[in-house]
């Protein structure tokens, strides 16, 4: 089939079908082909799947090998944006601890983080950011928002940040799998230039997770926003 430039042509993004293989228990997530060790990683403590940060994973062409033993218990569903990516469901969470407090205008300054060059090529890319008190300490991109996020939490764990005493930011609009993601791994607030939906909102109130929707103009205090 023809492809014809209809206005100014972008670079396209790209999309692959990955296998993540923990003993029996087998995830397809379509994503974005970079940073394959860090999503898993970030996947794996961010659903609860493993008992601590300590992940060992192997990536051969589009399987990704977990050495580490994982949680096999609870159930899992799609994901709201229908991809193939599962999430855990958010039931049973712990209460979060912020040992780092955030205001707004720090929140909204972070939304530069953001502009990065691979959105600026494609249009296609959602991102993920870990900002701390004075700078950006990781960021990814993916095609799907979940994934971005678990590639900015992986990254998070090897370069040993504390989560409690960061934010994460996002392109996408919050979820109720974005909300219980940082509270599994102690992430105190969550920032978004997009929506929030309620069923993220209502988890927000059992877990004590702060967050910002700043297209839908509200906050969610908690213990980590300076309002």
């Amino acid at each position: 089939m023809e492809i014809i430039s209809v206005n100014e042509t972008l670079e396209i993004p790209t999309e692959k079908l990955i296998r993540i293989i923990a003993g029996e228990v087998v995830f397809n997530i379509s994503c974005t082909p970079v940073n394959l060790e860090e999503l898993a990683t970030g996947f794996l403590i961010s659903e609860g799947l493993v008992k601590d940060y300590n992940v060992e994973v192997e990536v051969r062409d589009d399987v990704i090998a977990v050495k580490t033993p994982v949680e096999k218990s609870g159930e899992f569903q799609l994901r709201s944006s229908g991809s193939p990516g599962v999430f855990r469901l958010a039931d049973d969470l712990p209460k979060v601890k912020a040992n780092e407090k955030f205001s707004v205008e720090e929140c909204r300054d972070s939304l530069k983080y953001l502009d990065t060059e691979e959105y600026r090529r494609t249009r296609g890319y959602h991102t993920a950011a870990l900002v701390s008190k004075m700078r950006m300490v990781a960021r990814a991109y993916d095609v799907g928002r979940h994934n971005a996020i678990d590639k900015a939490i992986g990254i998070g764990v090897r370069k040993n940040v504390d989560f409690t005493r960061i934010f994460l930011l996002v392109s996408g609009r919050i979820s109720q799998g974005m909300v219980a993601k940082c509270v599994r791994c102690g992430i105190p607030l969550l920032v978004s230039k997009a929506a929030i939906l309620d069923s993220a909102i209502e988890k927000c109130k059992e877990t004590g997770l702060s967050a910002i929707s700043f297209a839908t103009g509200i906050a969610l205090k908690g213990e980590a926003l300076i309002i």
